[in-house]
């Protein structure tokens, strides 16, 4: 009896202790799946985001020109023009504006810094080997967060619009790399330099040299590596550049 009673204890504390296990395990499966379905929703909101910042980056752009047809043609600024201008660009966030410029007329003021602020010019004159594509993720093989120009080595790289260097410094993936804050939720990276020229901290006007182009990080060739992140989310430089 002594020895039965001693058995069915034991077997009762291991039951026991396997439904605590399996309670607690069930709950991390659930926790862990819930984990994913969330990273998976954050993810579409931040595409979903980042096309809603590509289409008012649009109406910025076609009311940055409207405005520019009518000072070439010397037709005078409404003031529906300037107060269109400064709601769709907020002059708080934009790290390319100097302080004195705050008393500046808004519609003068604003329209200049957003067209400054916009990553438009090509940093360097090449050929595009490679394209944008960042569908399903970095766990595609073809996953390319920007484009790539193929140049030769030490071609100067220039500052696609102005803003302020974010960072100068060497990345295991893009070699000597640079990433300029624009503003606006807008940076840009120039990867695989052979040369940084800047440093961090730096205010950098559209056209300025930060780099010279080279072959360094996980590069086959010489070429730059142009990003273009838009709150943080990789959009296709393209839809920026003028062609």
């Amino acid at each position: 009896y002594h020895l039965m009673y001693t058995f069915i204890g034991v077997a009762v504390i291991a039951i026991f202790l396997s439904l605590v296990f399996t309670f607690s395990y069930g709950k991390l499966i659930v926790a862990a799946e819930r984990s994913v379905l969330l990273g998976r929703e954050n993810t579409r909101l931040k595409h979903q985001v980042a096309q809603i910042d590509s289409l008012r980056l649009e109406l910025i752009n076609l009311q940055a020109l409207s405005i520019q047809i009518k000072g070439m043609l010397g037709v005078k600024l409404s003031r529906d023009d300037s107060v269109l201008v400064a709601n769709l660009s907020p002059t708080a966030n934009s790290p390319a504006i100097e302080p004195e410029e705050v008393n500046e007329s808004v519609g003068t003021a604003e329209q200049r810094i957003m067209l400054e602020a916009l990553p438009s010019l090509w940093p360097v004159k090449g050929y595009v080997t490679r394209e944008f594509h960042v569908t399903s993720g970095e766990s595609n093989p073809k996953y390319h967060p920007g484009i790539d120009i193929a140049v030769q080595v030490d071609t100067p790289i220039a500052a696609t619009a102005d803003g302020v260097v974010e960072l100068s410094g060497f990345d295991d993936t893009y070699g000597w790399m640079v990433k300029i804050d624009h503003g606006y939720g807008i940076h840009t990276l120039y990867g695989h330099n052979s040369r940084n020229l800047v440093n961090k901290g730096d205010r950098i006007t559209r056209g300025q040299t930060v780099g010279l182009v080279g072959s360094t990080g996980k590069s086959t060739a010489p070429h730059l590596h142009f990003g273009v992140h838009k709150n943080g989310v990789p959009v296709d430089p393209r839809d920026f550049l003028l062609h």
